[in-house]
């Protein structure tokens, strides 16, 4: 299992994960090893694993650029 962590990474706002076990990442809080293999994402704005721009959520994948990003700074 190869552990990430994105406590330098500007995530979106609405980004919101759980790992299986039960601890919430995402959002304002910083991302603190998340493995990718075993934690589940997805966006508050569409609830669900797709984002309002119907593409697949992700901590890489959410980030500035992206048409529907908020910033954390901003929520």
């Amino acid at each position: 299992m190869k552990e990430e962590n994105h406590a330098d990474q500007n995530v979106c706002a609405y980004l919101r994960a759980k790992n299986p076990f039960g601890t919430l990442e995402g959002g304002g809080n910083p991302w603190l090893h998340l493995d990718t293999a075993n934690t589940i994402c997805w966006c508050v704005k569409s609830q669900g694993p797709i984002g309002p721009d119907a593409r697949y959520v992700e901590p890489a994948r959410c980030v500035s650029g992206r048409s529907c990003y908020t910033s954390p700074e901003f929520s």
